[in-house]
């Protein structure tokens, strides 16, 4: 990760993920969930696409342990997890006094993709999202997606965060604007 902190400026503007050119088998991925079987189907899913490096982490605390002694490529978190949950974990990371951590691509994973949810996501510092069940097509598809993000960094109050545009899925039906909280909407 050398070579992209002296391409910065001073103000950290416009700088673009770590990760962007580099290929699965280079990635240092941190999986963080409270669910042991779904950290183990994660790492089977990123071994069989030929990641290298997988560690694993019960909670947002002891990720940030884990990350704290070796800073990975790529976390890919839950979002409902106890004691420290996704969006605490989220903000932590993206704060700008973990400077260059707070710029490590994050895929938030969640069985919820509700509007709101996955604004409030966004708005803390994800970098994309992965909605439960997983499959090994769309775990592959947000990792690619991130490894090919261009999109820079900036300063949002006291955390760094990219710019995400939510579009709601087509072919979704015309829902009130009160009824819309609970719709599904696509990233893609």
């Amino acid at each position: 990760m050398a070579s992209w902190i002296q391409e910065r400026s001073p103000i950290m503007s416009n700088i673009l993920s770590p990760t962007l050119g580099m290929s699965l088998s280079d990635l240092d991925v941190l999986v963080v969930d409270d669910n042991a079987k779904m950290r183990h189907l994660i790492r089977i899913i990123l071994q069989s696409f030929g990641v290298a490096s997988i560690r694993q982490a019960r909670d947002g605390t002891a990720a940030l342990a884990e990350i704290d002694s070796k800073c990975p490529s790529i976390i890919i978190s839950d979002w409902e997890m106890e004691p420290m949950n996704g969006l605490e974990f989220l903000q932590s990371v993206r704060s700008v006094f973990r400077d260059p951590l707070c710029l490590v691509p994050i895929i938030v994973l969640t069985g919820h993709a509700s509007k709101p949810l996955i604004k409030k996501a966004f708005d803390a510092g994800a970098t994309q999202l992965l909605v439960k069940p997983v499959t090994p097509a769309n775990v592959l598809q947000r990792v690619n997606w991130v490894l090919e993000d261009d999109r820079p960094f900036r300063r949002v109050g006291n955390i760094y965060r990219q710019d995400m545009s939510i579009e709601r899925s087509q072919g979704a039906p015309d829902v009130p604007p009160a009824a819309q909280s609970d719709e599904i909407w696509a990233l893609d």
